[in-house]
């Protein structure tokens, strides 16, 4: 399987909106984001394997975020 990657580069604008946030609001949101793509990536392997068990979803969740 190729996997493609894509690194992403915050945006001047963005920077400045995250700078100005406290470390803890950063964290937040990082963390947020970190659980909408959890949350996403298991919906779509669940909805596109509907043969696999709750179980090997998760498991394959881990391996894709863990890369």
């Amino acid at each position: 399987m190729t996997l493609l990657r894509r690194v992403e580069v915050v945006g001047d604008e963005m920077a400045e909106v995250f700078r100005a946030k406290s470390g803890m609001e950063r964290l937040r949101l990082a963390h947020e984001a970190w659980e909408l793509a959890r949350a996403r990536l298991t919906a779509f392997l669940g909805a596109k394997h509907p043969e696999w068990s709750g179980e090997e979803v998760l498991r394959e969740v881990a391996r894709r975020l863990a890369a």
